[in-house]
């Protein structure tokens, strides 16, 4: 499946996202609380000046990949609300809702965009954040990801995201599965919608290890990863670009 299929995917779900994907994971919005909690733990709120002006990119900003229609992004304007967002989805009628639903989007940035396009300059963000978004690149896209996002983080900033991921046993990520898909019934979804998700999952999910995660990461040159949060496939990790880089 190309990018623009992922981004039509969730344009088509675009009007109902939140409740589809709350019916789907139920745990969704406890996975937020702990990826904005810990992003806290580097980045205090009482650590975020005013946003700088337009045309000027503070070192303070927050860069969410995959931004969706704003769940997250929702809560990091309401957490941090002094801070700039560099708001990126490759859907165009999402990242409208985002803008929508935000109260200060004159200040933010929204960039209509697939990841692997993406370009900043070095040092550009404290954080740099995404939910459920990362695992649609294959591996090597991955790698590559981290790679610039290493640079685009300023030294001491952070790289927080939740995502899928594949455990190590092929028997445990099956019941993974089986018990997701139990939760997600029982929350109020059905069978036709879980299937969608499966569908959805075999054409273009792309779910590596937490251990192949840790790897490419640090490969990239952040230190400090961590797995904060876990339920099932998803997880909530961190890492930091070291204070002082060596030149």
């Amino acid at each position: 499946m190309t990018p623009s299929d992922v981004g039509s995917f969730f344009d088509r779900l675009t009007s109902d996202y939140t409740a589809v994907i709350e019916r789907a994971f139920p745990r969704y919005r406890d996975m937020l609380r702990a990826l904005l909690d810990y992003l806290s733990v580097h980045l205090p709120v009482a650590e975020v000046p005013e946003a700088a002006g337009e045309g000027h990119t503070s070192l303070n900003g927050i860069l969410e990949l995959g931004c969706g229609t704003g769940n997250l992004s929702v809560l990091l304007e309401q957490q941090y609300p002094n801070a700039r967002l560099t708001l990126v989805d490759i859907s165009a009628e999402s990242l409208a809702v985002c803008r929508e639903r935000l109260e200060n989007s004159d200040r933010h940035q929204f960039v209509v965009a697939d990841f692997r396009e993406l370009s900043f300059a070095e040092s550009s963000f404290a954080a740099v954040t995404s939910s459920i978004a990362i695992h649609h690149l294959p591996s090597p896209d991955k790698q590559g990801l981290f790679q610039r996002v290493a640079r685009w983080l300023e030294p001491g900033g952070t790289l927080i995201f939740a995502d899928q991921f594949r455990a190590v046993s092929e028997t445990v990520y099956a019941r993974h599965i089986e018990l997701w898909k139990a939760a997600s019934l029982e929350a109020g979804s059905n069978e036709a919608e879980f299937a969608m998700w499966m569908e959805h999952q075999r054409d273009h999910d792309h779910h590596d290890s937490l251990a192949q995660h840790a790897q490419w990461i640090e490969a990239a040159g952040l230190t400090e990863f961590d797995c904060v949060w876990r339920c099932l496939l998803w997880s909530v990790v961190m890492a930091r670009r070291p204070l002082h880089v060596q030149p």
